[in-house]
């Protein structure tokens, strides 16, 4: 079958004001055409775009003709990892007043064969279990299916959850008696994201806009059947959120942008709302209620891994605060949950994760919950405002997920369960934490000891993200034990635009200095070369992640032989300077805004479309969902149609695969996506012949 070819037709994107369109303060004046020949494959509705979409996937299979057997082989391995009939730990949800004393307890099922999740609950007072709800039955005969938001009301009478069948995460929520299974009719639109609490007897639901922002808070009261708006954030920049405080008092309302927060406070029964302080340009925080005084987690007073102050209720604003505990910069602290007796706080230290325990009384007594190694990911599991009992997990790159049971009054605790990996013997493996020569730049290691030579003959995959502050911990995941079995070092990169070595790590790598970023990646690709751990490196990312790998490809396509760009955020240039892209707008405190010259010039250094030149590139399998409200599908189309344009190496493979019937986060099916997955390592494992 002859490669496809995806025409070129002449188009003209403008960057700059433009009359009767928000394009940012200082966009250009006059602005500045750019060229972009693959503009077209953004009209979904038309037939020779999904034409084109399909002739790729068509090409796709023939290329990896001839890989069944390896696929075959590899799916059947992450199949015999899991654990087919599985029940997760049972709890109580988390929003119920009573906590650990509550008469049921929940917990989803999973049985062989069943590609979804069943809902099950058990009775604390005499063990009877019963299924509420069979996702598979929901699924049957649907081409996309996800559910998410599963939750019960106070009372545990009623259900609700939420439902997405074509991957564009806009949400039907479904209301049911937990008794009849009956529907409950109600008239709460359908929610982007699906964001929704129960509270009392009605349900504060998010709106999106025609952007994807989520801008408004709604209360549905189910004995009025009415709608109540509370409030609508209408600057563009900002997205909203909703939570209810621990001690069920005070409900909270958190409009954030990337730099800056607004946060207020109202109570169901007075939703007149009240900002806690002063709008400040560059000002993030978030708040908790504990008794008549408010806990801030903030960045004031140039606090970059942020500190805990408080204040009275009476008086919230900022002039008013004070600090709790003295500020400490090495400690990066990523949240705090208030309990009637302790200040609960999230930390990371050095890029590992600590559970840092505080009593009201006597803080001076306040310790850290600790784990023993060299790598340590401990995180919040479950607990409840009037107990003094809570449940923590811990993992590692070859440790699975352990819970364990503390009581944070004697400091006596337990384990409650490790996830049981059918076929796994950790001994097999090492785990390491390197860094690189000149930055600093951490990476997390895992390999097995048998087959690990250190002479630079091994395979390497490195993954990264780096966007967002969002960290790429290093859990358990059984879904890369074929390729540590099959000789690979699998590496994690931390690099900046992330947060393991705190805020600023973070801020290094992104705006003006999302160079960071990519060149940090590309550094823990030489340093692993360098310190022979391996050669042929693949790398993957998904979404920014995807961004990651396709910039550090642009610019260094000799370093890597294999690219898994998942969902990739490739044309940073075009989305960019269009607000009429859904989540655009918001993204210009993360990215910059090309319409404004200084962007414009920097993020056409690396935006990997804009940066595709006549090179050798390497094996590229980019993957893409037709319907992406996040990372449009037309992104990685047109990089891969760019990238055969240029590339001078006539044996790489550049392969596009678009998911017709899902979106930013492929298959919700657990069959379906070890599928995916077994596609995506034959793949690599072929480029490796190549």
């Amino acid at each position: 079958m002859e490669r496809p070819t995806i025409k070129r037709i002449p188009h003209q994107v403008f960057f700059g004001k433009m009359d009767g369109v928000f394009r940012g303060e200082n966009a250009m004046f006059p602005g500045i055409y750019r060229e972009d020949n693959y503009f077209w494959l953004r009209n979904k509705q038309s037939q020779e775009v999904l034409d084109v979409l399909h002739k790729e996937n068509d090409y796709t299979r023939f290329i990896m003709n001839g890989q069944e057997s390896t696929q075959n082989n590899l799916y059947q391995e992450l199949l015999s990892n899991v654990k087919e009939d599985y029940d997760s730990l049972p709890l109580p949800q988390s929003h119920l007043k009573e906590g650990w004393k509550s008469k049921y307890y929940y917990f989803s099922r999973t049985l062989t064969g069943k590609s979804y999740h069943l809902h099950c609950r058990v009775n604390m007072e005499n063990n009877e279990e019963e299924i509420l709800l069979d996702e598979n039955n929901l699924a049957f005969e649907k081409k996309s299916f996800h559910l998410k938001s599963f939750r019960v009301n106070e009372e545990q009478t009623l259900m609700s959850y939420c439902v997405d069948y074509n991957g564009s995460e806009n949400y039907n929520l479904v209301i049911q008696s937990i008794k009849t299974k009956e529907n409950i009719l109600h008239s709460i639109p359908n929610l982007m994201y699906g964001g929704y609490e129960w509270y009392q007897n009605s349900i504060y639901y998010l709106q999106g806009n025609n952007e994807n922002r989520i801008h408004q808070l709604w209360n549905y009261d189910f004995y009025t059947k009415e709608h109540v708006k509370i409030y609508e954030e209408t600057e563009e920049l900002y997205s909203l959120g909703f939570s209810v405080g621990e001690d069920n008092r005070y409900l909270f309302l958190h409009s954030d942008s990337v730099e800056s927060s607004k946060v207020f406070y109202f109570t169901h029964e007075n939703k007149n709302i009240k900002q806690v302080t002063d709008f400040r340009q560059g000002h993030k925080y978030e708040v908790s209620v504990y008794q008549n005084r408010l806990f801030i987690l903030t960045n004031k007073d140039d606090a970059k891994n942020f500190k805990i102050m408080e204040c009275e209720m009476e008086n919230t604003n900022e002039e008013n605060w004070n600090d709790y505990m003295p500020y400490e910069s090495s400690i990066y602290i990523e949240g705090m949950v208030i309990l009637k007796d302790y200040l609960i706080l999230s930390v990371k230290k050095n890029g590992n994760s600590y559970i840092w325990v505080i009593p009201h009384e006597l803080k001076k007594k306040n310790y850290w919950i600790d784990a023993e190694g060299e790598i340590i990911n401990l995180s919040l599991m479950r607990l409840f405002y009037n107990s003094n009992i809570i449940f923590y997990c811990q993992t590692s790159l070859k440790t699975p997920v352990t819970c364990h049971r503390l009581n944070l009054d004697t400091r006596e605790g337990n384990i409650i369960r490790v996830k049981e990996i059918p076929n796994f013997d950790s001994s097999l493996y090492r785990v390491e934490r390197i860094y690189t020569k000149e930055n600093k730049v951490p990476m997390s290691l895992i390999y097995r000891k048998d087959m690990f030579q250190k002479d630079g003959s091994n395979p390497i995959y490195l993954y990264g993200y780096g966007s967002y502050g969002i960290t790429i911990d290093p859990t358990f995941r059984a879904s890369i034990l074929p390729l540590l079995n099959r000789g690979f070092v699998y590496a994690i990169a931390h690099v900046r635009g992330g947060s393991f070595l705190g805020y600023e790590w973070f801020e290094e790598g992104k705006m003006l200095k999302k160079m960071n970023t990519f060149q940090d990646f590309i550094a823990c690709a030489e340093h692993l070369r360098q310190e022979n751990y391996g050669n042929k490196i693949t790398i993957e990312g998904r979404s920014a992640g995807g961004l990651l790998v396709g910039a550090a490809v642009t610019m260094r396509p000799d370093l890597f032989h294999c690219v898994i760009a998942g969902v990739p955020f490739v044309d940073v240039m075009n989305t960019m300077c269009d607000p009429s892209i859904p989540l655009t707008i918001p993204e210009w405190e993360q990215w910059g805004n090309p319409n404004e010259k200084k962007y414009y010039d920097y993020i056409l250094q690396y935006s990997p479309y804009d940066n595709v030149r006549q090179e050798k590139y390497p094996h590229i399998l980019a993957l893409a969902g037709l319907n992406d409200p996040r990372v449009a599908y037309w992104e990685p189309a047109k990089w891969i149609a760019k990238l055969r344009e240029f590339n001078q190496n006539p044996k790489s493979m550049l392969l596009l695969k678009t998911e017709m019937q899902q979106g930013h986060f492929g298959q919700a099916d657990r069959y379906g996506y070890l599928k995916e997955l077994a596609f995506d390592y034959s793949f690599v494992i072929y480029s490796q012949t190549i």
